[in-house]
């Protein structure tokens, strides 16, 4: 410690006080990042359902968000997944896009759980489903967003990305879908909704981190700009919501090389610790 002082050029009372004081310093700074770093595990359900129709439940620190309902039909299994895993309020609720296939369950889960906050992308149709769940969100005090641009929030330890529609009108109702990024620690996923080909261009555009699971666009059916995507995603896991991809998705997720979960019928379970995502399906 002399010899430090010393070399430093400083008085040794101050020196050492200075140097004192950089050691706690480093210490405190590297136990408050250790801190950020321990999450705790996350838990990402895909719901299987009767058709094609999506929903994800996604669990961190006791808080909840689900993304998209399934259909109507949907709505009691994905009651029970919830309250199997104790849930009681949903803190945020992500409708891709008002197709009937992804905000069907909403107004069950609205019946069931106290629900914070909902995110919507604008849509200016009339569409008596939609107008109607609306009109429950209000009445049950739901905070509703129609984000205009990309927007950041958390869900526990979970951080979210929003990426609205960049047009106010679209010809196809799939291309109204908001893109979600979902990232727990260091773990990525992706959520497009149903972007078919104006949609997934816009996405294009967007600098992404590397994706570790993606949720297939539009049930794995395939556009002009799908299987492009998909590849350029490269995904090691990939979830498409139906019984099967069309060949072209096929092929481009085999390309890929990535393990591939189809929700028709089957709920597929996963657990992130920051660090890794793995299915834990039993």
């Amino acid at each position: 410690m002399k010899k430090l002082v010393a070399k430093l050029g400083l008085p040794r009372a101050v020196g050492i006080a200075g140097l004192a004081l950089l050691v706690i310093v480093f210490f405190v700074s590297m136990f408050f990042q250790n801190r950020k770093l321990e999450l705790h595990n996350a838990d990402i359900i895909f719901a299987g359902t009767e058709n094609d129709a999506d929903c994800c439940i996604l669990i961190s620190d006791g808080s909840c968000l689900v993304i998209d309902t399934g259909e109507e039909a949907d709505g009691p299994h994905i009651v029970k997944l919830l309250k199997d895993k104790g849930v009681e309020t949903i803190n945020c609720l992500i409708l891709s896009h008002p197709d009937n296939d992804h905000i069907g369950g909403a107004s069950l889960l609205a019946d069931n759980f106290d629900i914070e906050m909902v995110i919507m992308p604008y849509y200016g149709k009339y569409r008596i489903s939609y107008t109607s769940l609306l009109k429950k969100f209000t009445e049950t005090g739901a905070e509703q967003i129609f984000p205009a641009k990309e927007s950041a929030l958390s869900v526990g330890e979970l951080s979210l990305t929003v990426y609205p529609p960049e047009n106010s009108y679209y010809d196809q109702d799939n291309d109204y879908s908001l893109a979600v990024l979902v990232e727990h620690g260091k773990v990525n996923m992706f959520f497009p909704g149903d972007a078919e080909k104006t949609r997934l261009k816009e996405l294009s555009t967007v600098s992404l981190p590397e994706i570790d699971l993606l949720k297939v666009p539009y049930h794995g059916r395939s556009s002009s700009a799908s299987s492009d995507f998909v590849q350029r995603i490269a995904a090691p896991i990939a979830i498409v919501n139906a019984a099967s991809a069309e060949s072209k998705i096929q092929k481009a997720l085999e390309k890929t090389g990535a393990a591939v979960y189809y929700t028709v019928g089957s709920d597929h379970f996963f657990t992130s610790d920051g660090e890794t995502l793995i299915c834990i399906d039993q």
